[in-house]
């Protein structure tokens, strides 16, 4: 459970934009079409799939750090409840939705993960509901049904990577919720795979899981990464041990024991698809790491018989040795030459070469030559994106075609001749190393779309240069020390002025890292002591300038000592640079740091002391200092910001945005301010919210203080159709156009969450804060939109200033967070390009107008029974809201009426006593009304339900005993009420004889009128 934490028992850190877009790249395989593409992805998790590891691997990637095997990780969540109730999960994805069955128990555990997800339909029951276990598991199956009814082809998730399995179905088929399926009364009522056809999506999301992104980086890099680098530091610490005799018969399987156990302790959990010879770890020595070798090699037969004493040319002590640490369960991988012996002798006066310093040399620098390629090919391809361009430096990439996944660069050159005696080949040199890149791609301001790419070598920590004596070296300290006091022989270096003292020396080579030694000052030069460099001596003949650094007592101070190329024989070649020079870092406080301002004077008067501030120096110095790296080569904690980004999604950033989302970023044309710009607050609710009250308060408010010209844009009463983006395209386009001319067109993205809406009001049980109902739905919310700004206001009455100017604030749309909140979780939203697929629960208007009086009891009577009649899933026919002007029978007023049904909230208010806050758009004829909110509805289906509201005006007749009428309904001496007059059927029939005369009458002068229908004009 990597980078998941806890907060009160709940996990937190979840990352909304890898949530989203773990779901798109699984649902991205629902898109590909054919017969071999199913409608959906089945995905069951605990006793219901048989605990099926695939199912398993899918949750795992899903609701990364929740789902697993790791016992110590889930303890405190089974405090809780058990296992089985966190494993109680349906999900199924389809393209443009997604299904998903839990209960009340892991909800709260499932919703931070979920909220985001486009048209999720959530089946869970109340915690009273789920206490009837007969009730839960039915209402379980019945979910199941649901999910499945329009499916044909569903895939599953059969085997793991770390567990292959052939595809049976009929082993799905046992699974107890399959079987389950086959039910009568609340099953689909026939055996699943009859019903609907199964196939192995294994292979495919195995794809998708070896995409990398955020989350899996950060594991790759907390954990993997961690282990990898353990195993070199394992390597090395075995090998220091060693001494120059012992070292000589140091086998290859000693040497490698530390890769091949963590190799092969890998493969036992782990399935290894690649099974090349470049993806097993190996050490091999001297002329043995031969092309044939390597290619012959197999990690779980080591050679004992080949050392370092054995392996050189014609039977002589090896030179070098190459190596290679792979991890088994991830892509990391990198391989290395290192040698045995140094390529110097310490200068003493004299050059003294011998012939085994010259073959270490000679491999060294074709070694040299290997790194170089391969950086400079990880180079060409990260930032040219051209794999055709890399082939050409001759270094094969693997996964080319993919951004996302960690790729391995390499170079081997074999077989290397000895160019000076016939004694044979010397073997074989290797460099690789892994390496991720990023690349996002920016639309300028001309339209045009270029990439920004960067990459960073995840392997680099390993050294790329180490070497070990093989033989005893002479102590060049004794040697100068003694001969420093002596006036008859002296020494190259003159005097010694400090004692032995600890610091480090580096070059801006490739090959160079810090390294720690004993450095002594002489009055002629220095003396620099590395357990496995040996001795380096560093004469002021060869030294060509000295510059000191030291910028104040408590911070490392730092020697630049530039050199002759006369020096570069007796220095190690990992310290040789193209700008021929080195640094020694001194500790500070340390002797030789102290001992370099009072014990020599000749030193300080060489050298050029620059105390001024650091970034001064450090900017005219850098190159001296360190590597000089390209611009595209960031930290590591600058190329996590970039590949958040770049990893969602392939849609262009805009170029004025890279300013907010990358704050480093060196912008050639930076925006000096928005002129002539227009705010758009967009005030969105249910209907029944209140929404149209807060808009106009606002608006009232907005004249009151006389701040800006409003616009109000809201569709007219007749729009009863869905929103139309079109539709407001136009008008603020023609609003912009009389504002300032022609110009831009704004966009709208089709749907208001999270880094889109700031503030979120809540027009209803404010007073009511703990009503399950409002913590329900604000939890809902705040997992949604963790930012917004949550605000009180029943019936839509704002109190508060603070509260209006969150509301209106010009600034929150466009605040760095919410920016680039948008980049990730809507990807191509600033060019209309995100598509959020069409949900099935689709919220509709249907509008019933009509001229004759409604009856006001029978009218409150069907208002209040709306709330009885709602339906669950797949909630068709529900009526969740009505307004409208109507007049009733007992008055000539046209009055406004509005209805929720969730709330059971009625209001009847004459229109002339309306709130001015909640006036409606004025109608441009007097004619009665009511618009229905709701799913599924029909308007035949609504005449029906207003033609029972409009009866005959016979309500106030006389009752028979027993009965008596409350206003409402009539109800008996038994307490049953009836919304009809119990005469009901009398004044039918009374209806329908003077109905029968008045059509005699019509057919005898075609003169008079029947009874009027309700919806006659």
């Amino acid at each position: 459970m990597a980078g998941i934490r806890t907060v009160n028992g709940k996990f937190s850190g979840i990352n909304p934009a890898v949530s989203c877009c773990r779901l798109r790249q699984v649902q991205s395989l629902l898109c590909e079409g054919g017969a071999t593409t199913p409608d959906g992805i089945l995905c069951s998790l605990g006793i219901d799939s048989r605990y099926n590891d695939g199912c398993t691997e899918l949750a795992k990637y899903l609701f990364y750090g929740l789902y697993g095997r790791n016992q110590l990780n889930l303890d405190h969540v089974l405090d809780e409840f058990p296992e089985e109730m966190l494993d109680d999960v349906i999900l199924l994805i389809k393209a443009e939705c997604v299904h998903l069955y839990c209960n009340p128990l892991n909800y709260s555990y499932l919703l931070p993960y979920v909220s985001h997800w486009r048209n999720l339909h959530l089946y869970c029951m109340t915690e009273a509901e789920y206490e009837d276990e007969e009730a839960a598991e039915e209402f379980k199956i019945s979910s199941f049904v649901t999910m499945v009814q329009d499916c044909y082809r569903i895939g599953v998730p059969y085997s793991s990577q770390g567990h292959v399995q052939k595809f049976d179905m009929f082993m799905v088929e046992k699974w107890p919720l399959i079987q389950a399926f086959a039910l009568e009364g609340i099953g689909g009522g026939s055996f699943f795979t009859i019903k609907y056809k199964l196939m192995d999506m294994s292979e495919k999301l195995w794809q998708v899981y070896t995409r990398l992104d955020p989350v899996s980086l950060d594991s790759l890099l907390a954990e993997d990464l961690v282990n990898f680098e353990k195993q070199w530091s394992g390597f090395f610490s075995s090998m220091d041990l060693e001494s120059h005799l012992s070292i000589l018969e140091l086998s290859e399987a000693q040497a490698g024991e530390a890769f091949r156990t963590y190799y092969s302790h890998g493969l036992i959990s782990s399935n290894i698809t690649d099974k090349s010879k470049s993806r097993q770890p190996f050490v091999l020595f001297g002329k043995h790491s031969s092309a044939e070798d390597l290619e012959s090699y197999s990690f779980n037969f080591p050679s004992e018989s080949h050392q370092v004493r054995n392996t050189g040319p014609q039977g002589s002590t090896a030179r070098h040795m190459v190596l290679q640490c792979v991890a088994p369960k991830g892509p990391l991988a990198c391989s290395r030459t290192y040698f045995f012996g140094n390529t110097h002798s310490p200068y003493l006066g004299e050059v003294l070469l011998n012939d085994f310093a010259y073959l270490i040399l000679l491999l060294s620098q074709i070694y040299s030559a290997a790194v170089q390629a391969v950086l400079s090919g990880i180079k060409c391809y990260s930032c040219s994106s051209s794999a055709t361009k890399v082939r050409q430096k001759i270094i094969p990439l693997t996964d080319e075609d993919s951004r996302y996944v960690v790729k391995t660069a390499s170079m081997t050159v074999h077989d290397i001749p000895d160019l000076q005696g016939d004694r044979g080949d010397l073997g074989s040199v290797v460099f690789s190393e892994s390496f991720l890149e990023s690349s996002i791609n920016i639309q300028q301001k001309d339209g045009t779309v270029s990439s920004d790419s960067c990459y960073t070598i995840l392997t680099t920590t390993v050294p790329r240069y180490a070497c070990w004596l093989v033989c005893v070296e002479q102590n060049f300290y004794f040697i100068l020390m003694s001969k420093s006091g002596s006036k008859e022989e002296g020494t190259c270096l003159g005097t010694a002025l400090t004692a032995a003292d600890a610091a480090y020396v580096f070059s801006s080579s490739q090959l160079s890292t810090p390294e720690e030694g004993k450095i002594i000052f002489f009055s002629e030069g220095l003396l620099f002591i590395h357990s496995q460099y040996g001795s380096i001596t560093l004469s002021k003949n060869h030294i060509n300038t000295l510059k000191f650094y030291d910028p104040d007592s408590s911070t490392v101070a730092s020697l630049f000592v530039e050199y002759e190329s006369s020096l570069l024989p007796h220095l190690p070649f990992p310290l040789h640079s193209s700008d021929q020079c080195l640094v020694f870092a001194l500790q500070p406080r340390s002797k030789s740091h102290r001992a370099f301002y009072s014990k020599h004077a000749l030193w300080s008067i060489t050298a050029q002391v620059h105390n001024q501030s650091q970034n001064t120096f450090m900017s005219s110095h850098a190159s001296e200092l360190y590597p000089r790296t390209d611009c595209c080569i960031l930290s590591l904690t600058r190329f996590l910001q970039h590949f958040a980004l770049s990893s969602i999604s392939p849609e262009p950033i805009l170029y004025d945005h890279l300013g907010v989302l990358f704050p480093s970023a060196e912008l050639k044309n930076p925006i000096n301010g928005q002129r002539d710009k227009v705010v758009i607050t967009i005030i969105t609710g249910l209907p029944g919210s209140h929404k149209k009250r807060l808009c106009n308060f606002l608006v009232q408010l907005n004249k009151e203080r006389g701040r800006y010209k409003w616009v109000v844009y809201e569709p007219g009463p007749d729009s009863c159709d869905s929103f139309s983006a079109s539709h407001l395209q136009q008008y603020l386009s023609s609003f912009l156009e009389s504002q300032r001319g022609p110009g831009g067109k704004p966009r709208l993205l089709p749907s208001f969450n999270i880094c889109i809406v700031s503030t979120v009001v809540f027009t209803g049980l404010t007073a009511e804060q703990k009503h399950p109902l409002m913590q329900h739905v604000q939890q809902l919310v705040r997992s949604a939109n963790p930012t917004a700004a949550f605000i009180l206001a029943e019936r839509g009455a704002v109190t508060r200033n603070e509260d209006v100017n969150l509301i209106l604030s010009e600034s929150s749309f466009n605040e760095p967070q919410m920016l680039r909140a948008r980049y990730v979780l809507y990807p191509g939203w600033c060019k209309g390009r995100f598509f959020s697929g069409s949900g099935s629960l689709v919220l509709s208007q249907q509008r019933v107008a009509f001229n004759r009086p409604l009856e006001r009891p029978l009218f409150v009577t069907h208002c209040k029974a709306l709330k009885s009649s709602l339906r669950p899933s797949p909630f068709r026919g529900n009526v969740y809201n009505v307004w409208g002007k109507v007049r009733f029978s007992d008055s000539e007023q046209l009055m406004e009426v509005s209805y929720n049904t969730v709330s059971g909230s009625l209001s009847i208010v004459s229109e002339q006593s309306i709130d001015p806050l909640t006036l409606r758009p004025k109608e441009t004829n007097t004619s009665c009304f009511l618009i229905f909110d709701g799913i599924g509805l029909t308007e035949d289906g609504l005449k029906e339900l207003a033609q029972t509201v409009h009866q005959m005006t016979r309500h106030l007749d006389p009752l028979p005993p027993g009965y008596f009428y409350n206003g409402y309904q009539y109800v008996d001496i038994f307490g049953e009420k009836r919304n009809f007059h119990p005469n009901m059927e009398e004044f039918i029939k009374e209806y329908i004889a003077e109905a029968n005369k008045e059509i005699e009458l019509f057919n005898r002068q075609l003169e008079l009128q029947g009874q009027p229908d309700l919806f006659d004009p």
